[in-house]
């Protein structure tokens, strides 16, 4: 196949892909605050890199990336893990007040009718599965995406697999976070042009989450340290280590994709 992105296909590149394999891929993602080093479509370039790896090796087409997601407002526990001291502050996701530009989060009901208008869109085009690989770790993001998913597919005309394709190394692995090591080092690999380390501030000093917009998945877990600083620093990231994140994602969705598409 010349390609496998939907919007460059003619139509008869797009009928020979979907004989050979019906199956569609939505990349998903928002325009998110991802620390001043990094770029707001952190969430949906992963989603559209793992995306088209795995179209290109089991088949498939790749719809364009959709640059949507939701954030609710952090509740008092959230906010003392994050260190906050007021419990009342209004922060949403990752937008805490020293950030210098706010994330273009939807509302939870908008983010869902966005997402089910296009999966009804994709499904009229006759594919057997569409697979939303999404990179969004917000709780709403996930419980919204699962329950449409759901909702669609009992409809029939097509089943729809709503993936988090962003998934740890192996189990050992506590490293994934919010612009930490692990999301800078997948932008380090995929678009190193995009990624300025020297926007951060130097080395003895530590990154606060409240300041920086900043995190570790433990803070969020309670697992975070007393001084409400990550531990698993953007500072360290490569695109070496990116690069296995992208490969274990890749793997991780082909091995869903395939394991939902065998099903039906």
């Amino acid at each position: 196949m010349r390609t496998v992105q939907f919007e460059l296909m003619r139509p008869e590149e797009f009928l020979e892909a979907r004989a050979a394999f019906p199956v569609a891929y939505l990349p998903l993602g928002p325009l998110e605050w991802h620390g001043p080093h990094m770029p707001f479509g952190t969430d949906g370039l992963d989603a559209q890199a793992i995306a088209r790896s795995t179209a290109e090796r089991i088949g498939g087409v790749v719809f364009p990336t959709l640059f949507c997601g939701t954030e609710c407002a952090r509740n008092a526990q959230t906010l003392q893990r994050m260190g906050f001291e007021d419990e009342n502050l209004y922060v949403v996701g990752m937008d805490v007040p020293d950030n210098s530009v706010p994330s273009c989060y939807f509302p939870e009901e908008a983010y869902g009718m966005i997402l089910k208008e296009h999966l009804r869109v994709m499904r009229r085009l006759g594919f057997r599965l569409i697979v939303v690989v999404n990179a969004h770790g917000a709780d709403g993001q996930l419980a919204s995406g699962t329950r449409i998913a759901r909702e669609l597919t009992q409809e029939g005309r097509g089943a729809i697999l709503f993936l988090h394709a962003f998934q740890p190394l192996d189990a050992q692995d506590e490293s994934l976070g919010h612009a930490n090591i692990s999301e800078t080092s997948m932008q380090m690999y995929l678009n190193p042009e995009s990624v300025r380390l020297s926007a951060l501030p130097d080395r003895d000093e530590k990154i606060a989450t409240y300041k920086y917009g900043i995190a570790d998945s433990l803070l969020f877990k309670g697992r975070g340290n007393p001084e409400h600083t990550v531990e698993h620093d953007p500072r360290d990231a490569t695109a070496e280590r990116g690069q296995r994140y992208i490969e274990r994602d890749v793997d991780y969705t082909i091995e869903q994709t395939l394991k939902a598409y065998n099903a039906l």
